[in-house]
């Protein structure tokens, strides 16, 4: 009997094992500045009734740290319940991250995790000390599959492999809960993290038997190393996405051009269900007007988004033979006038864009500069020792201003035996970041409060989160005056 062609990711699947991940977080409004509120991460195992549970903690924030109403409303998260935790913000961020450092085979499984818990998770290890990059080596070729770009693609390419749910004006939803009620899975407390990854493990089980080529395929695309490699080294790949609004299924047959020069991990492809003749003698500026608009064959993947690339035999289900797509993708790629327009479209647009500006706070600057090797085994250091004395050494010893203003907080939140100067400088700081009435990118107390006005406005019954929230904030409010 012949193998599958997915065979190798599948072995690769058996050999590795699988953790499931999701987090609830203080709100929505930027994600650079959001932070867990509790974290699951679970082990694939077996029994799908009894996954291993690896971590399931809430933990306590730093009062500079204001969660949203909405975002409590929603996951039944108590702020009041959440002072008494035993973990703090950074330890549930250490324990994270010393299972990831210790376990980097392991695949990691998200529901919508490459747009929204892997980006919260990065700036939550940036402002610990963590790299930021953890969950990205591509050194120890660590992989990531998100199941919402999965679902994406199998609702594209095919749709009778497992059920989806549609509203009454007959739009597909996506979302996890509605994934997993109508394929059968008891979603459990949905937004409680917890039960979001048993069922966020379920539905990766049932993909993989239900929908075994795209379950692989988003294996083998695990990585932005591997996913480049199969958009950049085949002639041609196949590609799928639901677009949010229309919630229409995008299928595609790409075969790459460039990559965008002015934005990084941005990959430009030619879709060859269309007919290359049309375009391959466009100027630089109409090809310009074209990228990434609607019905258009030129388009833009992220490398580092988790796409889930298929391989070419895909193209029967979108109507093309491998001779035609062959045939296409071939007259793309021999027509180099044609690629290099593309490559000064992409110039063109970028010229259009705002500049990018110049970050003022710690948080923003994460993309700034990588953080050297010399601060890199510093911040390790740093973690690895519970001496206040010592971590002071450390800390007078970094150079990149990030990590000292990090450091700072951490040691005045985390250490009863701070000293009075930075305690005073931590107070300061705390107190600025709340009580400003300057536009700024984080949530001030007058932010929190008009949260909460509109999740009182929005609230159908009497709350008791949202009583809860009202009196954290209250306190926090008193303690900063």
């Amino acid at each position: 009997m012949t193998e599958p062609w997915y065979q190798e990711y599948q072995d690769l699947f058996l050999d590795r094992g699988m953790v499931g991940l999701d987090l609830e977080t203080t709100g929505i409004d930027n994600f650079t500045y959001e932070r867990p509120t509790s974290a699951a991460l679970l082990g694939l195992t077996d029994n799908l009734s009894s996954p291993e549970i690896i971590i399931d903690n809430k933990c306590r924030l730093p009062a500079y740290i204001l969660p949203s109403a909405g975002a409590l409303k929603i996951s039944n998260i108590n702020p009041i319940d959440l002072m008494k935790e035993k973990l703090s913000l950074y330890d549930l961020v250490n324990k994270l991250a010393d299972y990831f450092i210790a376990h980097p085979n392991k695949i990691l499984t998200t529901y919508n995790g490459a747009f929204y818990d892997l980006i919260i998770l990065r700036h939550s290890f940036f402002s610990s000390l963590y790299n930021p990059y953890l969950l990205l080596s591509a050194f120890e070729d660590r992989l990531h599959i998100d199941l919402y770009k999965m679902v994406q693609t199998i609702f594209c390419f095919e749709p009778n492999s497992i059920a989806f749910f549609k509203d009454p004006t007959g739009k597909v939803i996506l979302k996890q809960e509605m994934m997993a009620r109508e394929n059968g899975i008891d979603p459990g407390d949905a937004h409680t993290a917890i039960d979001d990854v048993k069922a966020l493990l379920k539905l990766a089980d049932l993909f993989r038997r239900q929908a075994p080529d795209i379950f692989f395929a988003g294996i083998a695309s695990g990585n932005k190393k591997r996913t480049v490699k199969l958009m950049t080294e085949q002639l041609f790949f196949n590609y799928g996405e639901v677009k949010y609004k229309e919630r229409q299924a995008i299928k595609r047959t790409p075969t790459f051009i460039c990559e965008d020069p002015s934005v990084p991990n941005r990959m430009i492809f030619f879709d060859v269900c269309s007919d290359p003749e049309d375009y391959l003698y466009m100027t630089a500026e109409e090809i310009a007007a074209l990228i990434d608009k609607k019905n258009s064959p030129l388009f833009s993947i992220k490398s580092n988004g988790s796409p889930v690339i298929l391989p070419p035999l895909f193209c029967s289900k979108n109507a093309l033979t491998e001779e035609e797509a062959t045939y296409k993708a071939t007259k793309i790629q021999e027509n180099n006038g044609f690629k290099e327009n593309v490559y000064l479209a992409c110039d063109i647009n970028s010229k259009r864009r705002r500049p990018w500006t110049t970050e003022e706070y710690p948080e923003s600057q994460i993309y700034n500069n990588f953080i050297d090797n010399s601060n890199r085994m510093l911040s390790d250091a740093f973690h690895k020792t519970q001496d206040f004395d010592r971590q002071l050494d450390i800390l007078n010893e970094m150079s990149d201003p990030r990590l000292i203003d990090f450091a700072k907080r951490i040691l005045a939140t985390e250490n009863p035996d701070c000293t009075p100067d930075l305690l005073k400088d931590y107070h300061e700081f705390e107190a600025n970041r709340l009580l400003g009435e300057d536009e700024v990118p984080w949530r001030t107390l007058k932010k929190a409060w008009d949260s909460l006005a509109k999740a009182e406005q929005a609230a159908t019954d009497d709350s008791t989160i949202l009583a809860a929230t009202k009196k954290y904030y209250k306190l926090i409010e008193n303690k900063m005056r």
